[in-house]
Formats: C-alpha cells, structure tokens, sequence
C-alpha cells in the first residue's frame, strides 16, 4: 500500500514539472515575440518618425487624425497634439468639405487612391499643395485611411516656370518660323517660276523637294544667244549669235538658311554669266562663277575668310542642231538613249569661295543629241536618301535604274515616279538634304 502512494506522488510530481517546463517554454517563446513584435513596431515608428513625407492615420468614421508623424505636423505648422486633434475637414479647405467626403468614400471603396486635387491649410491659412497617396489599413482594432502626403510646392513652381519658358521658346520658334517662311518667299522670287521651263521645252519635268523651309539646292534656266565667237580644245565652235537653252542644277553648300543665303548668291552670279559677252559656254560660266564667288564673299580682309561653295552640273541645248555642251562641278549629267545611258562626267572640284583652294580651269563636254533623247541634271539629295529596308543610301546605280525603268513614260509621268520611289524609300526616316531632278526629253 505504501509503494502504490509513492508511485501515485511520484508520477504526480513528474506531471507537475512536466506542465511547469512546458508553461515555462510557452512564456519564453511569447516573450521572444512579443521583443520581436516591439522591436520591428519601433523600427516601422522610427522609420514613420523620420520619413519626409508627412503621414496621417485618419479614421474612416468621422474623419479625426488619430496618429500623424513630425513631417505631418511640421509641413502644417502644428505641433503633433495640435494636429491629432484635428479632423480630416479641419486641414482641408472648407469650399472642398464635400470633394473631400467623396474621396474617402472613394479610398474606402476602392481600397486605395493616389490624388493631388485637394490641398491642405495650414495653421497659418496658408493653402499647400500636396500629392497623397491613401489607403485603407486597420489601427486599433477598426479600419482607418492612411494618407501618405508629399509638397509639391516646388514641384509645381518649377513646372510653372518649364511652362513658361516652353511658351517663351514657342513664340521664339514661331517668330523664327514666320521670318524663314518669309525668307522662302524672298527666295521664290529670285528663282525663275518651274512653270516657265515648260515654255521653254515643253516636253520637261522639275522635281524639287527641299529638305527645309527654304532650300540650299535651286535651279535655273533661261534662253540666251552667244555673243562672239568661240572655240575649244574638244573642236567644237561656238558661233556668235547661237541660241542655246541653258539648264542648270544647282547644289549649295548646306541646307536650310545658309544655303538659301549661298543659293540666291549663285543664282545672281549665273544671271550676271548669261549677260556677259565674253562667256559663250558652260565651262566659261563655271570659271566666271569661280572667280566672282570668291570676290563676293571675302571683300573684307579682317574676317575669317568663307570656304562655302557650290556643285554644278550646267548645259546649253541647241535644240536647232540638237548640240549640248556641258561642263559640271562635281555634279555629272546623265544622257538617256533607248535603254542606254550615257554619263558626261563632271570635273572633280566645286565653285569654291575659298581663296587659298588650287581650281582649275573647267573644261566644255559637247554632245551629239538625237530625236527622243532625255537629258537628266541633278544634285546628289535623291542618291544619297537614306532608306530601304535596312536603312541604307538609294545610290547613284539605283537612281540610273530607276530612269533607265521609265524611259516609256512621259516626261510629267517620270516626275510622279522619281517622287514615289522617293518616298517609298525613304519611308518613315527623315529626309537628309534638298533633292533636286531635272528631266528633258528633246
């Protein structure tokens, strides 16, 4: 009987300690998170302390600011007691009370909401503009609306002034606009109309397509008769009094305004040419305009001298004897005959303006036309698109195969080609200089 009570105390005693090791166990384990669970809730409070962006816990029922961080107090004014006192309504203007009942029904709704469209006041009065970011949280054990609000006042200032300097440079631009649209006005008027070349040979086209407003590349043409008697070292003679249709395209150094500037110098100088007696041929106004461009653009001595020029393919067409002569700076030109074509290749330097440059006489090209021949000049914007499907140049072998392929069309049929391939090639890449095609068909 005494065994049995020993064994009874004995088993007694070892279910008490077992039951005070595992309540021992649990309370440690508790207490390890409840250090845990204090220690991440100072670092959030830490982290909520030290943000910039002003937060405020504000509850759902009756809009009062149950928690707010020192950003929150400080961007208003008010100590953090002062502003936990407040409501929601209290810290936004009056005249928006229901814009801001509608946005926390709208953040309790939809569970969240970014806007902007609502400021706070400040202690001072003073109205702040302010991005939020709200969303719905538990505090306490019931829903709140967390309001995260950032300041943009700044933001806004200097949003103001990019607006201002926007509209500063919209008018700049437009005003630099207006007087380059006025300059190609001024342009215009110099060049002869495109129309003209159809008097003068009927079966023509003039495709031209300025890179900009105004252009760098031009043409020109007129009728004139020799005035003395000429000959040159190819044999052919020029006799006084021949009338001659003379053609020329015209590629200015640069695009835009200053090769409109160089443009309106060159068509001059080729006016001033195709008066001057003692010039019967396209070599000699190429050696005319050589020498009168460098006089006209270095006059004074104490500026930077201007290197600027221009390439030139320049003929004269006797459509009586169906004679062409021809002379080109840089630029060939290219004579069509059935399926074949023929190139008078140009002389390897430009009209330059440069002073201190070798030039060298140019040299007359004469050609024997025959009934149905195309005469095509050109300056180099069209062979040197950029295009295709892998962004390449169109080239001078594709330019002589698409003439080469419309030779059965019209003359006026050929301009709306040259424009479609054109553009087909160029597609959506801009377009990288002023193009210029002159086509005759004699």
């Amino acid at each position: 009987m005494q065994y049995v009570i020993w064994v009874i105390l004995i088993s007694s005693l070892l279910v008490v300690a077992v039951i005070t090791l595992s309540v021992y166990l649990k309370q440690q384990f508790f207490q390890q998170r409840l250090t845990i669970i204090e220690s991440e809730k100072t670092n959030y409070e830490s982290i909520i302390e030290q943000a910039n962006d002003a937060m405020f816990v504000i509850d759902i029922v009756d809009g009062r600011v149950h928690q707010c961080n020192p950003s929150a107090a400080a961007m208003l004014g008010y100590t953090r007691p002062e502003l936990e006192k407040k409501t929601l309504f209290q810290i936004q203007p009056t005249e928006l009370l229901q814009k801001s009942s509608s946005l926390v029904a709208d953040v309790w709704e939809k569970k969240g909401l970014i806007y902007k469209d609502i400021p706070f006041v400040s202690k001072t009065g003073e109205l702040i503009p302010v991005e939020c970011s709200a969303k719905v949280a538990p505090f306490a054990g019931r829903p709140a609306i967390v309001i995260y609000a950032r300041d943009i006042t700044e933001r806004l200032k200097l949003e103001k002034e990019i607006q201002n300097q926007k509209q500063i440079i919209e008018v700049k631009n437009k005003d630099i606009t207006d007087s380059i649209e006025y300059s190609k006005r001024i342009q215009r008027s110099v060049f002869i109309e495109k129309e003209e070349l159809k008097q003068l040979a009927p079966d023509s086209f003039l495709f031209f397509k300025p890179r900009d407003i105004v252009s760098g590349d031009f043409y020109w043409f007129t009728k004139m008769k020799t005035g003395n008697d000429a000959s040159y070292p190819d044999g052919s003679i020029v006799k006084a009094g021949s009338e001659y249709l003379l053609i020329a395209a015209v590629d200015c150094t640069g695009h835009g305004v200053p090769g409109a500037f160089m443009s309106i110098i060159g068509n001059t100088l080729l006016n001033q040419a195709a008066k001057n007696p003692d010039v019967n041929s396209p070599a000699d106004a190429l050696n005319y305009l050589n020498v009168e461009i460098k006089k006209t653009l270095n006059q004074k001595t104490d500026t930077v001298p201007i290197r600027d020029g221009m390439d030139i393919s320049l003929c004269a067409i006797n459509l009586k004897d169906m004679k062409l002569s021809f002379a080109g700076a840089n630029n060939p030109l290219y004579i069509i005959r059935g399926k074949a074509i023929i190139e008078l290749k140009a002389y390897k330097q430009p009209i330059t303006a440069s002073s201190d440059s070798v030039s060298y006489p140019f040299t007359n090209q004469t050609f024997d036309l025959q009934k149905g021949d195309s005469v095509y000049l050109f300056t180099d914007g069209y062979a040197d698109q950029f295009g295709g499907p892998k962004g390449k140049k169109f080239l001078y072998k594709r330019f002589k195969d698409t003439l080469l392929d419309m030779q059965d069309n019209t003359m006026e049929e050929q301009k709306g080609i040259l424009y479609y391939a054109f553009e087909s090639w160029k597609g959506k890449l801009e377009q990288v200089d002023d193009v210029l095609v002159i086509g005759i068909r004699v």
